[in-house]
């Protein structure tokens, strides 16, 4: 890692001009500011920023505590002081000192301007991301970015120039199944053939505990906003969408999709979230995928889950790898009888630990984390493709997605 300093003046005119590029506003004044990413110590404590305490930013924390990633949190900022308190009583707990508090909307950027933090975690709305995400590449701060990346393309090409200009700030996006385990194993094998040439993938993210984001969910009523989540597509199918261009090697070229808006528009007349959709996806390597994408299923039985689960299927002329982020599965499945079954990994992990451990383990040696702007890339703008032909209910090929 670099130990290079540059000046106030260095890091507002980059961050200027990744924002200009991006068509994005020009970020308002920070206080004082170090560029440049500080070497940090084996053996000592990672000095860590937190920009978003909600419950995402105060699950992050929990896990870093977990697997005891050795850090102080010199610094929280956020709004609100419900989660304020939650995360201030959750740092006494564990008997570490009270940290700076930053409450003001733009306060995260005095946060990145202190010189005695060397990484931050950020978890906050996605219409937030790309803003916060390029101030912090411009501040020199190594980050654990969570997912998704962004919600535009002219936001994905600005944070993929911020991460080639500053290759030595550490940037990880909160995709986990890439530091899981289990489906890591499970796609190596795959892409070196276990299966045969893949043809199919089906995946699902179907749920019951939805609809999210009615006016009953205090700050989280974002969820109920395309405009600040890039609607489900974009905001939570991303996962899905990052295993299947990791599994492909590439984005996909064309997708269909149809969907259902306004189930609940008597309970929040300005909710204009998709609350259904099914999508078909088409890859270069010819993968063909179904995706279906529900938060309303019924939930009778806790064990059979006849309607929901979390996974991603893949089939080959060998046989079959299913994934499965709840239930947890990683099995191959072949295509003959006589053929046993084959598992991978440790199922029992948690993939936000493992993620979280990822990303301080990375701080430490200087490694590139397993999950980046690059794959961060595919993934909204696989998200933008999806949420196009969903919306315009056709067929849409990625060109259009990346002219427009």
């Amino acid at each position: 890692m670099s130990n290079h300093r540059s000046s106030r003046r260095d890091f507002l005119a980059g961050s200027a001009a990744v924002l200009a590029a991006s068509g994005l506003a020009d970020p308002r004044p920070a206080t004082a500011v170090e560029a440049g990413p500080l070497r940090i110590a084996p053996d000592a404590p990672v000095r860590l920023g937190l920009i978003g305490v909600g419950g995402r930013g105060n699950e992050l924390l929990r896990c870093a505590y977990t697997v005891k990633a050795r850090f102080t949190v010199k610094a929280i900022a956020d709004p609100n002081e419900a989660n304020i308190g939650k995360t201030l009583e959750h740092i006494g707990k564990h008997g570490d000192d009270k940290p700076e508090v930053y409450r003001g909307e733009e306060d995260y950027r005095k946060l990145l301007a202190r010189e005695d933090i060397d990484a931050v975690i950020i978890a906050v709305p996605p219409d937030l991301h790309a803003r916060i995400y390029l101030d912090a590449f411009a501040a020199g701060k190594h980050m654990y970015a969570e997912k998704p990346m962004c919600v535009s393309v002219a936001e994905v090409n600005a944070l993929v120039e911020a991460q080639t200009r500053r290759p030595d700030v550490l940037c990880q996006i909160g995709f986990q199944r890439r530091s899981s385990n289990f489906y890591r194993e499970a796609i190596a094998r795959l892409r070196e053939g276990m299966c045969g040439e893949i043809f199919e993938c089906l995946g699902a993210w179907r749920l019951s505990g939805g609809p999210l984001g009615l006016p009953d969910s205090g700050t989280q009523i974002w969820f109920g906003r395309a405009e600040r989540s890039g609607d489900w597509m974009i905001e939570q199918a991303c996962h899905t969408w990052d295993v299947m261009c990791w599994a492909a090697g590439d984005m996909p070229v064309a997708a269909y999709g149809r969907g259902r808006r306004g189930l609940f528009r008597h309970i929040d007349p300005q909710r204009d979230v998709t609350d259904f959709y099914l999508a078909q996806l088409e890859f270069p390597n010819g993968m063909l995928a179904d995706f279906e994408h529900n938060w309303m299923c019924p939930q009778f039985d806790d064990e059979k889950r006849e309607f929901t689960g979390i996974f991603e299927r893949f089939t080959g002329p060998k046989g079959g790898i299913a994934l499965g982020e709840w239930p947890r599965q990683a099995r191959f499945f072949p295509r003959s009888g006589k053929d046993k079954c084959v598992d991978f990994g440790d199922l029992s992990k948690n993939t936000t630990e493992e993620s979280v451990e990822t990303f301080f383990r990375c701080l430490r040696s200087g490694e590139k984390p397993p999950s980046g702007v690059e794959n961060g890339r595919l993934a909204t703008l696989t998200g933008l493709l999806v949420r196009k032909a969903v919306y315009e209910g056709r067929r849409v090929e990625m060109k259009e997605i990346l002219t427009a």
